[in-house]
């Protein structure tokens, strides 16, 4: 809700706020979806809903029963978050109260908010943009709705609605970064470049806007440029974002390997910390740089270690025995795929594997 508008004047006693738990919503939608914008191409959106024309505003003490029932929506909103309950009962509540009171943005905003935590994406589209026609300047709301086209596959809607939440408050670089990466799933790289340095000049510490020009760069072929960004991601990381850490990390080590330098890479995938090194993600770029070094044998040694410390470690037997093969172990791939037999006899691996060991 936008403070300064004066047909949605705020409860002193609970005011309407976008729940915080919604921000984790939109990170969880856009992170589930990203490899489906890289693989496919977006879809032009649909048509904007049919908005109703405005009505006069309700005089103030149904303003105040408004902003009441509205706060103790949210606060039911928020329990059921919290609890991952069905939420589809506060939305028939919801609807009610929008039928009472159909100029309400507010309404309409918290509509939405339950829709996107529901999955219901098109309808959460269709909510958040009955409140931007009621009222239009409200930078959080086009950032959400923005965030829903991005996962529906319409990325120019996307990019539309980022930039007009850039636009609302041009010094929120969070807005920058959503836009940026909506104009990188679009190959609109010159624009994107442009989006995030000039968020990084409002924050030189932005360590997102080096880490997707890391990306940019790296899509570009520029692995140079790119290992220079994802560098500079690294050093501008606060100290108690470790997993981030880890990942940007990770990130520089696949670049070090796509610039042929696999022994630069193995040794910085070393040096992290014991308990990242059992991550599926790190065994698996160990493994593959094991291999570009012409040691899949390495690859297979680090994975049989993983399973002697967990013998019910499935994907580590299958590992072991898909490296043990390509080491030409053929004895010590026929020992992991029984290993694999008794803690998943229905592993997916299993058919492929078996066939490899007839065929050699």
């Amino acid at each position: 809700m936008n403070p300064d508008n004066p047909n949605n004047p705020p409860n002193p006693k609970k005011p309407f706020r976008i729940h915080p738990l919604v921000g984790i919503v939109i990170a969880f939608y856009v992170v589930a979806f990203l490899i489906f914008l890289f693989f496919f191409p977006a879809q032009s959106p649909g048509p904007r809903p049919t908005i109703p024309p405005l009505g006069p505003p309700p005089p103030p003490a149904e303003v105040q029963a408004l902003n009441d029932a509205l706060a103790d929506l949210g606060d039911q909103f928020g329990l059921a978050m919290e609890n991952n309950r069905d939420v589809g009962p506060l939305i028939e509540r919801l609807d009610q109260l929008i039928a009472d009171y159909p100029d309400s943005a507010p309404a309409y905003t918290l509509k939405g908010q339950m829709l996107m935590f529901a999955g219901r994406l098109t309808e959460t589209v269709d909510a958040f943009e009955h409140a931007l026609q009621i009222d239009p300047d409200q930078a959080n709301i086009h950032q959400l709705v923005g965030s829903a086209q991005m996962n529906l596959g319409h990325l120019e809607a996307a990019v539309d609605h980022y930039k007009k939440a850039l636009e609302l408050e041009p010094d929120q670089t969070n807005h920058a970064i959503f836009l940026a990466n909506a104009q990188f799933k679009l190959e609109q790289y010159d624009d994107a470049i442009q989006t995030l340095e000039q968020a990084i000049r409002h924050d030189s510490q932005l360590h997102s806007a080096y880490a997707l020009l890391s990306d940019i760069y790296a899509k570009q072929g520029k692995t140079k440029l790119a290992l220079d960004q994802i560098d500079r991601a690294i050093e501008a990381m606060p100290a108690d974002k470790r997993r981030l850490n880890i990942a940007y990390m990770l990130k520089r080590a696949s670049l070090l390997r796509q610039d042929n330098q696999p022994a630069e890479s193995l040794a910085l995938l070393n040096r992290l910390p014991a308990e990242a090194q059992l991550s599926p993600a790190v065994l698996r770029a160990v493994a593959e740089t094991w291999d570009m070094l012409g040691k899949p044998a390495m690859a297979a040694d680090r994975y049989q270690r993983v399973l002697d410390a967990d013998p019910t470690n499935d994907h580590a037997a299958a590992e072991a025995a898909k490296w043990n093969l390509k080491a030409g172990n053929k004895e010590a791939a026929r020992q992991d795929v029984k290993t694999l037999q008794r803690i998943n006899p229905r592993h997916p691996s299993l058919p492929v594997l078996l066939q490899a060991l007839q065929d050699n």
